[in-house]
């Protein structure tokens, strides 16, 4: 093999990077808001995820900030970012030194970092000696999408698809005091229905025994989201510190997402020191069916071909659970015990459970403890006729108040099962088939440098479903922002990995077999960000992957690397955002993900393999003070391809293209 293309290929690299670093001598930089750094934590993500209801979920809360004077702990954890340290920092702060008045202020508690995190989500009001009660008003919003792409897929020009070349999206929600109600309509292209999907929801949020009440469609997180885990929005690798289920432990649903929710009634209820929380679902799903058994649960939402109609919603899920939880406090204690106890049917019987029909039962015991700066969280689930045990243990705690770590174990049975799992893992999140060992750490070394890192070892009992034996592997990953106060803002990430995939190969005799095949990548990421004047923002990004896989007849490498120039201007009520982007990757191996500015509370992750340039311009226009119209076009030239993507969702181009227009009232 010729060393040309492959030297070739380095030196281009070695191009980019030396780009990169001339940015510094003529850019003049501010550090990156806290937008930036909520979009920062997004775009460390290789899994999608659904982002979509995180993304609701701060929206709201920006709009009714928590005060920070008056607000509980519970009410802290609220906000994602926000740890149980940290919210009984911000209240031992509070009753000690007083009122908190700026985000300056709160800096000095939870760090520069978390703070900037969670600063738009707060309200620093002082408090008054006697203020008068506010009326309560109707507050809302309405968020409207139209889609198209740019040609059609082979599936809608042949018919097989029922539908157009459109996606339509629709989301109006109003809240009057304690009541909210939301609902959702959307239709996928190739859909022949505008409200193939659609969701509703009510909430009550109350301050007596009723503490919540929900009926439509809700989701529960229970634990460490071993039995109930539906908001779990990032994988593993994104928040190095990010071990824990948090959030609401009851919340409406309201994303287009169309799986990972329940539909009926929840009310948790407030019996001091004991928090009682009771919900009952009947929910339709897709299915597949083979010999009167569902093989699979279907995720993907889509309902374009008669395949997909007739697998729509073919089959009922029924659940029901209580859980029930202590609260308590004492001294340097603090913190949760309790425990779920939940049943599951559904009409048909599913494979996972041995295809035995009728309910079937599991259950949980958890526990959230806060011991002076240390807090401990655990959750152990059984499930299935043999009790089959998953469990996972963790502690958090401040090695210094500018160095924080957390430390996990976790052991997922290799047939655990439970339908509405979310536990944090490698790949496993259903809680099953995964054993593992993880640290993870965030410091403010310096006033202007936080670093981020993790190592995680797993295993998995089970390496697939065509290969039985175990495998291990392990991964790390480190992230550095240096906010080089007032010159440059520069992000560098560093990501090695270690993992067996079964991979089907073939004898001398042609026979196939599966074994375990060794895969070792190595990524490297550097973002610089600058802000030229009051108006106008760049980012350049420069990326390299390096994947070796261990094949018996010999290595197998695969390299990709990715460049992008990003330009932000900002003037009044016009906002302009543009993305320049030349990727080349060997295979889809060494795939690089990015994340792309788009609509308000849409998340999208790209995946660029092969070899190509990509470009997308995003306008928005605020008309009124609260009535935002949004565009975006989006488009990607292949240098590799006649055509992209395959099947009925191929499209006759090298250059496929989209648009995407919206508009959001807020009121």
């Amino acid at each position: 093999m010729s060393l040309i293309p492959s030297f070739s290929r380095q030196l281009n690299v070695a191009a980019l990077f030396f780009l990169i670093l001339c940015y510094v001598s003529f850019l003049s930089a501010c550090p990156a808001n806290a937008e930036d750094d909520i979009q920062a934590l997004f775009d460390q993500s290789d899994m999608p995820g659904d982002i979509e209801q995180l993304l609701l979920e701060l929206e709201q809360l920006k709009q009714r900030k928590i005060p920070v004077n008056t607000a509980t702990e519970e009410d802290l954890l609220l906000i994602p970012f926000l740890s149980a340290d940290d919210a009984r920092s911000i209240i031992a702060f509070r009753e000690a030194e007083g009122q908190l008045r700026s985000a300056e202020q709160l800096e000095t508690i939870i760090g520069a970092e978390t703070a900037r995190r969670v600063a738009p989500f707060l309200s620093f009001e002082p408090l008054m000696l006697k203020k008068p009660e506010k009326k309560a008003r109707i507050s809302g919003s309405w968020y409207g999408r139209y889609f198209s792409e740019i040609p059609e897929r082979k599936g809608v020009l042949s018919g097989k698809y029922r539908g157009d070349n459109y996606k339509l999206y629709n989301r109006l929600s109003i809240g009057y005091g304690g009541i909210s109600f939301s609902g959702v309509m959307e239709n996928d292209i190739g859909e022949p229905e505008i409200d193939d999907f659609t969701s509703f929801s009510m909430a009550y949020d109350g301050s007596g025994s009723v503490e919540r009440f929900i009926i439509g469609n809700y989701a529960v997180n229970l634990g460490q989201g071993l039995l109930f885990g539906q908001s779990r929005y990032f994988s593993k690798g994104v928040d190095p510190l990010g071990v824990k289920l948090a959030g609401r432990r009851l919340k409406a649903y309201a994303s287009s997402a169309e799986n990972g929710f329940m539909q009926g009634a929840a009310a948790a209820f407030n019996l001091e020191p004991f928090t009682f929380t009771a919900f009952y679902s009947s929910n339709k799903v897709d299915a597949s069916v083979k010999d009167g058994v569902v093989t699979t649960i279907r995720t993907s939402g889509y309902h374009r071909t008669d395949s997909e109609i007739e697998h729509k919603d073919n089959v009922t899920e029924k659940v029901a659970g209580v859980n029930l939880l202590y609260t308590f406090g004492s001294g340097m204690a603090s913190g949760t015990v309790g425990g779920t106890w939940a049943r599951y049917d559904y009409s048909v019987p599913l494979e996972d459970v041995g295809g035995e029909p009728g309910w079937h039962d599991m259950g949980s015991v958890e526990a959230d403890l806060l011991i002076g700066k240390v807090n401990v969280f655990a959750e152990a689930a059984l499930a299935g006729k043999e009790h089959n045990v998953s469990w996972i243990g963790g502690v958090g705690f401040p090695l210094t108040p500018d160095i924080r770590t957390v430390m996990a174990l976790r052991d997922y049975h290799n047939i655990f099962f439970s339908p509405f799992a979310g536990a944090f893992a490698e790949r496993a999140d259903d809680a099953a088939n995964e054993e593992g060992y993880y640290i993870g750490l965030e410091a403010d070394i310096l006033k202007n440098l936080h670093v981020g890192a993790y190592y995680d070892i797993f295993r998995f009992p089970e390496l697939s479903s065509r290969y039985r034996l175990p495998s291990t592997g392990d991964e790390s990953k480190i992230f550095l922002t240096w906010k080089q106060s007032p010159l440059l803002t520069a992000e560098l990430l560093l990501q090695n990995q270690y993992k067996e995939e079964a991979k089907k190969l073939f004898d001398g005799s042609g026979l196939k077999y599966y074994m375990p095949v060794p895969f070792t990548s190595n990524r490297a990421r550097l973002d610089l960000i600058g802000k030229v004047s009051r108006m106008l923002t760049l980012k350049t990004r420069g990326e390299i992957k390096f994947v070796e896989g261990e094949y018996p007849d010999g290595g197998e490498h695969s390299n990709g690397w990715l460049f992008y120039q990003q330009a932000v201007l900002k003037k009044g009520p016009v906002a302009f955002k543009a993305r320049y982007t030349q990727f080349d990757t060997d295979d889809y191996d060494s795939a690089i993900y990015v994340y792309e500015d788009d609509l308000p509370l849409v998340f999208t992750l790209k995946s660029y393999y092969g070899e190509g340039r990509a470009f997308f311009a995003l306008l928005s226009y605020d008309l009124w003070k609260n009535f935002e119209l949004t565009a975006r076009y989006a488009k990607t030239w292949y240098d590799d391809r006649d055509t992209y993507s395959s099947g009925n969702d191929e499209r006759d181009t090298s250059a496929p293209a989209s648009y995407h227009l919206g508009c959001a009232l807020r009121f």
